[in-house]
């Protein structure tokens, strides 16, 4: 196994009494009582001198074991997530359950081992060690001291003595890689019973434990002391795909939970756990930036990892606030290792092959290959001005109705090239014939609140069943009849004939139908 470990090495020599007090420590009494570490020498005893050479930086992975079951490098969750809670404005639409797919795709993975040495840390990171004596099957409070690294040179002693009698020892120590005082040191700490509190994420933890010690008073020796963290790290970042400038501004009060914020831990073996006491980090910001480094306590067992953001606009038009995204994957992060969390914002659904899963309509996988290349609208078509199109931003909202290759004020011409380019780009077209046949064969024809899925039952495109405006009904805002689904394509059969997208209870297929009825559209590129 690999240990992650931040080296210091601490010189444990045995002295003679009465000299060189400048020099040393002295210890001067025999008995068992604790002593203080701020209060006098005693006499006449062993005595414990620390030297510290080196200390590493805080490179994570490093205790990483690699394992069939467990290696770097490995990603935890790919899932497309629901964006809950409703948007504050026109924007990526809500994926509640039945409201159709998410925009979001979550990626957690792992990152891989650090083989290299890590480089000394800077001057001032302040550490604690702790000394014991073992009684019996107890551990005896002995001393506590702070020291400040310098460099790669020996620390600075900066309070208290680290003391300790002939025997069997024991040294623990802590760090929050601050060069931040650690304050006041107790006048005791109990073995396995203080607790530390670690005062914020901002920083690191880490933990020291030497394991008995026998015959400290009789061998010379020099022991490396090997700090382990006890918080993981977790890189938050955001990634823009399908949108014009792919940009993003104003990305404030963002937290995870997966982990704790506020937790303590308990003086003694490095085996003990931090217990986190809530289960969000604190808020931080991603303001006109890619990414965001915090630390956090896992906890002890798997469970969905959330990000919530506060607030967000991407390409300086859609506002992605107030909102949840949530994993429906279990994992559990471990403690001195680092992670990435990539949250990828996507107009539009695309499914991979694989993800298509339904097949009970005879979906063939020509079909699969054929749906993979495309991206749908998430919302069906609306007009705002013959140069403003949107597509609606909720599923439960039908959007508008529009005869066979006509624009809502009557003109000829595609719809769906009209969407307006500053929020989705260009490329959008009506769906052809082929398309939307493929499209009929890879779904299970089953109604939920009054729609259908296609491709995949949570993460495929769901289409309302919107009704229609018969008889030549040309464009409007409302359907004249319910009940069942009319979506256009782009393909025309004859003079007043064309294909359209047809589907109901039980039932998807394409038919003929009158190029003057008013259909919905649903766009695609």
């Amino acid at each position: 196994m690999n240990t992650k470990t931040k080296l210091l090495y601490v010189g444990f020599r045995t002295l003679s009494t009465c000299c060189l007090y400048a020099a040393f420590l002295m210890i001067t009494s025999c008995d068992d009582n604790v002593m203080n570490p701020n209060g006098p020498e005693p006499d006449g005893v062993d005595m414990i001198s620390v030297t510290v050479s080196r200390v590493e930086d805080d490179s994570y992975m490093e205790s990483h074991v690699d394992t069939p079951d467990t290696t770097g490098g490995r990603t935890l969750v790919d899932e497309w997530v629901p964006v809950k809670e409703s948007p504050a404005s026109r924007a990526i639409p809500a994926a509640v359950p039945y409201e159709g797919p998410s925009v979001v795709r979550m990626t957690l993975r792992e990152e891989p081992q650090v083989t290299t040495r890590a480089a000394t840390l800077g001057n001032g990171i302040y550490f604690r060690l702790i000394a014991f004596r073992k009684v019996g099957s107890n551990y005896v409070f002995q001393s506590a001291a702070d020291f400040t690294t310098n460099g790669a040179s020996a620390p600075t002693l900066r309070q208290g003595k680290l003391l300790t009698r002939a025997g069997t020892v024991r040294v623990i120590g802590y760090s929050f890689n601050s060069t931040t005082a650690m304050g006041t040191i107790p006048s005791s700490y109990a073995y396995n019973s203080t607790s530390v509190t670690i005062p914020n994420m901002s920083n690191d933890f880490m933990v020291y434990d030497s394991g008995d010690i026998a015959n400290v008073g009789t061998i010379s020796r020099n022991l490396s002391v090997s700090f382990t963290q006890k918080l993981c790290k977790l890189t938050v970042k955001l990634s823009l795909s399908q949108f014009v400038s792919n940009t993003f501004t104003n990305c404030t009060g963002v937290y995870v939970s997966q982990g704790g914020n506020a937790s303590a831990w308990t003086i003694g073996p490095s085996t003990n756990n931090v217990s986190a006491n809530t289960g969000n980090t604190p808020t931080f910001s991603i303001a006109n930036s890619s990414t965001a480094t915090v630390r956090l306590v896992p906890f002890s067992g798997a469970r969905a990892i959330t990000v919530h953001i506060g607030t967000l606009k991407l390409c300086n038009y859609f506002n992605v606030n107030n909102r949840n995204m949530t994993s429906s994957q279990n994992v559990q992060l471990q403690a001195g290792r680092s992670y990435t969390i990539t949250l990828k914002f996507e107009l539009g659904i695309q499914l991979a092959a694989s993800d298509i899963t339904l097949t009970q309509n005879g979906c063939t996988a020509s079909d699969k290959t054929n749906l993979a290349k495309l991206r749908w609208a998430t919302g069906n078509l609306k007009s705002m001005g013959n140069a403003n199109y949107v597509w609606a931003p909720s599923q439960t909202e039908t959007g508008y109705y529009y005869a066979f290759n006509k624009l809502y004020d009557g003109s000829n011409g595609d719809p769906c090239s009209k969407l307006n380019t500053a929020y989705y780009g260009t490329g959008w077209r009506t769906p052809s014939r082929d398309e939307c046949l493929s499209l009929s064969r890879c779904t299970n024809k089953t109604k939920v609140n009054n729609g259908i899925w296609f491709m995949n039952n949570s993460k495929g495109l769901f289409l309302l069943l919107a009704g229609a405006r018969t008889w030549s009904g040309g464009s409007g805002t409302a359907a004249t009849e319910s009940g069942y689904a009319r979506y256009w394509t782009s393909t025309n059969n004859s003079g007043s004939i064309a294909y359209s997208f047809n589907f109901e209870n039980n039932k998807a297929e394409v038919n003929s139908s009158t190029k003057g009825d008013g259909f919905s559209v649903r766009c695609v590129k």
